[in-house]
């Protein structure tokens, strides 16, 4: 017997919308098996946090997972809603053509989040995307990472996905019967509604990352992130925050009187530290040198021997740390004296980017020749248009050294940059200003030397590549004392940021204190006083205004660092990361989240008075960045 064609009708509606159901609960699953692949994968992190710890790890994250979700049924639902018209079959194929374009992507985003946690100690966002400009760099930088491992976790990933949807979610849509006029409505409602799992629900503030924050545990609330959902939101952050400034925290007149007294110029005359009016200046900015790796800063003995026997012969800032977490941040940081932004990166705003004062354009106006050194491919990062607008005088790239030379994944090792500066030096024109980037320390950590450290897990290799670096540097040192330019010289080694490897505590700070930590020294013949140690606390975003400051130049428009050898100057660090800021002074140290608007780490008495410090940094720093249009 002929079903009644309102039962049809209604039976219809329901499917459709039952399909919808299944569809949302199908991808809220997906993200949970994906969020116990992360945690499988970091099994000894997971470890630590026990099963109570683990279980809210899925509890918080849930509400993220199912706003990813929500997201992925718009297209279905929007499908359903157009098949009163167009044909089901159709409608049926579309939606399953873009399902498996959708599994493809998550899963690669699964895969690759892997090895980029390992790598930077964050979940995945937009960040790599600005890196895929240049592939080669890019591919070079992952390779270091399991990558069987992870293009199989991807794979077999994906086949689950795809099986799963097929079996349980594909076979509730048939391809036969045209949907209704009411189905349509239903749907095209059940659409709308889907907008409450997408902002987390009715509250007022729609969901973010700090909405699955639950612990004090970094590593918990890194876990509790959806990886779609959190690449998508990094990508209209950064969109939006080029208009907005979403650190008002404090109010803007209180910011200003804390900055303004921690920055505060005394005008008194800084310590002498050179015996040469206009020295010469080499500059060399260490790919990764943590201060995990030199002995003298209570890391692993044995890596950098060179450098730790340098210490005894300038002057060491043994209390120095990392603006910023990535080498492009650090460079601006160096050369520019402005410090990095969470969310944003100023070298790929150009327009912005040209705003900033820069050490080689101020060397430059006192009469130095200016050149930059580099191994690897200056379009990475968009290094290359921040060095022309720096004015620097000639720019020395991948493509300056022979193909023998060019045996890194990045190009030339670090002995070959070195050693093509120490050729070119004599043909320079005198005072010198020259800026050289090693990379031989940059992922994925493969040296030409024979290992020193056993093994061959991350870890092993980083510390390798560490000492081939350090071996490198050593003997540019060794060669440059023997040239008659090195009595007038002043060079300085510093590092473009920290990292995550090794991964131990050093004696004193927070976690993020070990990763941001670095050294930075101070040699040559130009230097008047040897074996001295500094240490008051600073950053990179000091050095530009402290080296000025020594060569009598004006500095004052480096406005975010201070002279650190002036005396009774201000004495602190202030870093920022992805979400927030670290804060670090004699008092001790904190990192802030901006985004949970708490505290997540504390070490020592550091309490309101670093924590109003950053805040005002934060606020303030990210207008200047917005001014600069």
């Amino acid at each position: 017997m002929q079903r009644p064609a309102h039962s049809t009708a209604h039976s219809v509606a329901v499917d459709r919308l039952i399909f919808l159901v299944c569809y949302l609960l199908y991808w809220t699953a997906m993200f949970i098996v994906a969020r116990a692949i992360f945690l499988a994968y970091e099994h000894h992190a997971t470890a630590q946090l026990g099963i109570g710890t683990a279980f809210f790890v899925f509890a918080h994250g849930v509400r993220m997972d199912l706003s990813a979700a929500a997201y992925a049924t718009i297209v279905p639902a929007l499908f359903v809603v157009m098949g009163r018209v167009v044909p089901p079959r159709l409608v049926r194929g579309a939606i399953a053509t873009y399902t498996y374009a959708l599994i493809i992507v998550v899963a690669l985003f699964t895969a690759g989040d892997l090895g980029i946690y390992d790598a930077w100690g964050v979940r995945l966002d937009a960040t790599p995307l600005v890196y895929l400009r240049t592939p080669v760099e890019a591919f070079a930088s992952v390779e270091s990472g399991p990558v069987l491992l992870c293009a199989t976790v991807a794979l077999v990933f994906a086949l689950v996905c795809a099986l799963a949807y097929r079996r349980y979610v594909a076979t509730r849509l048939d391809g036969e019967r045209y949907q209704t006029t009411a189905g349509s409505i239903l749907a095209l409602v059940a659409g709308l509604l889907l907008l409450i799992p997408i902002r987390g629900g009715l509250q007022w503030t729609p969901l973010n990352q700090s909405s699955v924050y639950f612990s004090s545990n970094e590593f918990a609330n890194q876990a509790a992130l959806n990886v779609p959902w959190n690449v998508a939101h990094s990508v209209a952050t950064e969109n939006a925050l080029g208009r907005t400034n979403p650190y008002t925290q404090i109010d803007a007149a209180g910011a200003q009187r804390m900055v303004d007294s921690l920055l505060a110029d005394s005008g008194a005359t800084p310590t002498g530290l050179l015996r040469v009016k206009r020295p010469n200046v080499i500059l060399i900015i260490w790919e990764s040198l943590t201060a995990k790796v030199v002995a003298p800063l209570g890391g692993v003995a044995g890596v950098t021997p060179h450098l730790d026997s340098l210490v005894h012969d300038g002057i060491f800032f043994d209390h120095f740390y990392a603006s910023g977490d990535r080498s492009a941040k650090g460079l601006v940081a160096i050369l520019s004296g402005f410090p990095p932004l969470p969310h944003v990166q100023v070298m790929n705003t150009p327009a912005r980017a040209a705003r900033l004062p820069m050490l080689s354009r101020d060397l430059d106006s006192a009469g130095y020749a200016t050149s930059f050194y580099y191994g690897g491919e200056l379009a990475f990062a968009n290094i290359k248009s921040y060095l022309l607008d720096g004015r620097f005088d000639h720019l020395v790239g991948e493509s300056e050294f022979p193909r023998d030379e060019r045996n890194s994944k990045w190009g030339a090792h670090d002995q070959y940059v070195l050693g093509r500066l120490l050729r070119d030096v004599p043909g320079m024109r005198r005072p010198f200003f020259s800026a050289l980037f090693t990379l031989s320390s940059h992922e994925p950590f493969e040296v030409p030397m024979a290992p020193v450290f056993t093994g061959r897990d991350e870890s092993s290799r980083f510390l390798n590549s560490h000492v081939y670096a350090d071996r490198s540097v050593g003997a540019f040192i060794r060669a440059a004392r023997a040239q008659p330019w090195w009595d007038s010289t002043l060079v300085v080694i510093v590092a473009d940021h920290g990292h995550p490897l090794p991964r131990i505590q050093l004696p004193n700070g927070t976690e993020a204190d070990a990763r941001q930590r670095i050294p930075m020294l101070w040699l040559g013949g130009a230097l008047a006083r040897r074996d001295t140690v500094i240490s008051r606390f600073g950053a990179q975003t000091d050095l530009a205004p402290t080296l000025l400051a020594q060569l009598g130049l004006p500095h004052a428009q480096y406005r975010w660092g201070h002279d650190l050898l002036t005396p009774d100057g201000a004495s602190f660090a202030y870093y920022s990361f992805l979400d927030g800021f670290g804060f670090v002074d004699a008092r001790g140290s904190l990192v802030y989240d901006a985004l949970a608007r708490r505290v997540t780490q504390r070490s020592g008495n550091a309490g309101e008075p670093e924590q109003r410090a950053g805040l005002a940094l934060l606020r303030l720093s990210f207008q200047d960045y917005l001014d600069k249009r």
